[in-house]
């Protein structure tokens, strides 16, 4: 091909990168080298293997030129069978996949995509036991702080509430277990330990013995890392459904961290079952928490069992029958504190003046 100029029957268009100004060109090779040729000019030389292919589209492919930005030569119409060998590769997908073909690189990149969602799925259960604690703690600091004011407190009730802790953790230290101002029935474990009963679970609970088994349950999810793992998980989710549709993202990430909540809910009941029976506590009256927990979600007529899957929490109703099947009819269980010490802790919210309402959840009230 030396000194052959190729034949224009096919539009070639040029782009010098440094003006605006679109060229009609032809190209001259010789060897591996080629020039353009523009009316009576004659530009180059440049060399075959500093371009690379830029784009496909509509039958015009596109080169760039090394270290030359914005330099363009667009091919049109057929190509040349002398001039193909000559010019870089075009790429379809990229060239990872155009080199492996659709097909298999389609494959390989549901295989890794496998891979990757499974370490995430399951990486915080060794992941979260060996971040330090101090950090934990710093993170539930920075989370909660002092939960917006509502944070109950007097003298007596601190003092019930410490005791009904003790009773149920050997190292509770390292535990800061409060009731807090808002009208809801539920408990929350939160980073650093923190465990949360609200107001709402105090007055309606029937007995301190309710308390103290939802406690211990709460209790279990800081001393397996519940906590921590869910973070973890939830984190590693995001990362890797983020492309995803927001929607589908969303509701595929929150169907994996419930199925794996609910699996830490179970864990939590087998720790709160263990505890009260350390401490000598009936297990009936928690039983009982979730039978009214079953009654309010209306199990019965199967509305909770449809959606159960979708879920963070298993079935009221399982859950209750775990702890009837732990009572031991021939134990002499003891309340978990006096009258008056329970009567302190449902009294604390109503004692504390300074305590702020959770009446409309507005934790940004200053």
């Amino acid at each position: 091909m030396a000194n052959e100029v190729v034949d224009p029957f096919f539009s070639v268009s040029h782009f010098d990168g440094k003006t605006a100004v679109r060229r009609k060109v032809e190209i001259q090779t010789i060897g591996k080298n080629f020039f353009l040729l523009e009316n009576e000019r004659r530009h180059g030389p440049f060399a075959f293997e500093y371009m690379h292919f830029v784009s496909q589209t509509k039958g015009n492919i596109s080169y760039g030129y090394e270290d030359i930005d914005g330099w363009r030569l667009t091919l049109s119409g057929p190509i040349p069978e002398d001039l193909k060998p000559l010019l870089p590769a075009t790429r379809t997908y990229g060239s990872l996949i155009d080199k492996l073909g659709l097909g298999k690189a389609s494959v390989a990149f549901i295989a890794a995509s496998a891979a990757a969602l499974a370490v995430i799925i399951t990486a915080p259960q060794w992941l979260a036991p060996i971040i330090p604690q101090s950090i934990e703690n710093n993170l539930g600091d920075a989370l909660v702080g002092d939960f917006g004011g509502r944070i109950c407190s007097t003298p007596e009730g601190k003092a019930a509430l410490s005791k009904l802790t003790n009773s149920l953790d050997a190292n509770p230290d390292d535990l800061q277990v409060e009731v807090v101002n808002i009208d809801m029935l539920n408990a929350v474990a939160l980073p650093g330990g923190k465990v949360f009963l609200f107001n709402g679970l105090i007055q309606q609970a029937e007995s301190v013995d309710e308390v103290a088994g939802v406690l211990g349950h709460e209790i279990g999810h800081v001393r397996e890392r519940h906590v921590m793992q869910g973070l973890l998980r939830q984190l590693g989710l995001s990362l890797i459904l983020g492309g995803l549709n927001e929607n589908v993202g969303g509701v595929f990430s929150s169907a994996l961290s419930n199925s794996y909540g609910r699996d830490a809910e179970r864990e939590a009941d087998s720790h709160s079952i263990e505890v009260l029976n350390e401490a000598n506590i009936s297990p009936i009256a928690t039983k009982g928490f979730f039978n009214k927990l079953s009654e309010m979600t209306n199990e019965e007529n199967g509305i909770s069992s449809v959606t159960s899957y979708m879920l963070s929490h298993p079935l009221s109703s399982e859950r209750a029958a775990k702890f009837d099947a732990s009572f031991d009819k021939e134990r002499d269980y003891r309340p978990a504190l006096t009258k008056d010490e329970w009567a302190a802790i449902t009294s604390m919210c109503a004692n504390d003046k300074d305590v702020k309402s959770g009446f409309g959840f507005d934790f940004g009230e200053e």
